[in-house]
């Protein structure tokens, strides 16, 4: 957790209590775009020179019937690195003032937008996606976006792009919880149909991920392992059972802990 130094531009954040923690963009995610950039336009400048200059070159030996094509290929080179570097300091900029702090009573975001402001009662889910990749069977490296949705539908995602996301993301839902299970939770138990993106869980009729049912007495077992939910049948074979990313489920952690509680739940 970065220890408070909240930035001037969020002062004007009122009524969501003391602030706790502050998460600045990463200074890769800005300084490096530039100075990528700022290579690629030099080297757009560069082809542009050695175009020009290859192209005079090659008209004193040969003529005009030379000039176009000689200008061809570092024209293009010139163009792609330059289009590439627009679109680098299109992110660098849209990094540069990008931060999140979070409060006893909410969250605060800015951006190239603005400021916002987010209550705890405002939000009404919360999605985790986060993938680890590799190349060749190598590990290298692991991507994490969590996407946070108000009851109006505003929505707002967190990414790699701000410093240590994944324990921003920690402490967001450990402020969400016990509000979404409170709400979910008593839902549930009031025979309510709790839809939690493809899956859903009724008291009476069980879990259903996408046309597939399981009445909660036909549960064998329901896991979470690997980033997927799996529900397996009674006595079911190859094919009865089911299964759901955990990235495409929001709220996940509110439906894990209602459904450990009817059946138990396998991890790992």
């Amino acid at each position: 957790m970065t220890t408070p130094q909240i930035p001037d531009a969020f002062s004007n954040v009122f009524g969501l209590g003391a602030s706790l923690a502050y998460y600045p963009a990463k200074r890769g995610s800005r300084w490096g775009n530039l100075i990528v950039m700022l290579l690629l336009f030099s080297g757009a400048g560069a082809a542009l020179l050695w175009g020009a200059y290859n192209a005079y070159t090659r008209y004193l030996k040969f003529g005009p019937a030379v000039v176009v094509p000689s200008l061809t290929g570092p024209w293009i080179l010139a163009v792609t690195l330059f289009v590439v570097a627009l679109l680098l300091a299109w992110g660098a900029l849209s990094n540069w003032n990008k931060a999140a702090v979070v409060y006893q009573s909410g969250l605060a975001y800015r951006d190239r937008k603005g400021l916002k402001s987010w209550r705890w009662d405002e939000i009404s889910s919360l999605t985790s996606a986060v993938t680890k990749h590799y190349t060749n069977g190598i590990y290298t490296g692991t991507t994490h976006v969590y996407t946070l949705f108000k009851k109006d539908g505003e929505k707002l995602v967190l990414n790699d792009t701000l410093t240590n996301v994944e324990e921003l993301a920690a402490a967001v839902g450990e402020q969400l919880f016990p509000l979404l299970y409170e709400e979910i939770a008593g839902a549930y138990n009031q025979g309510t149909l709790c839809t939690f993106g493809p899956v859903q869980i009724s008291k009476t009729d069980g879990i259903q991920i996408g046309k597939k049912a399981y009445p909660w007495n036909e549960i064998e077992q329901v896991a979470i392992q690997k980033g997927t939910l799996s529900v397996k049948k009674k006595g079911g074979g190859w094919f009865s059972g089911a299964t759901a990313t955990a990235s495409s489920i929001p709220n996940l952690e509110v439906m894990l802990a209602i459904i450990d509680q009817v059946t138990g739940l396998k991890t790992g």
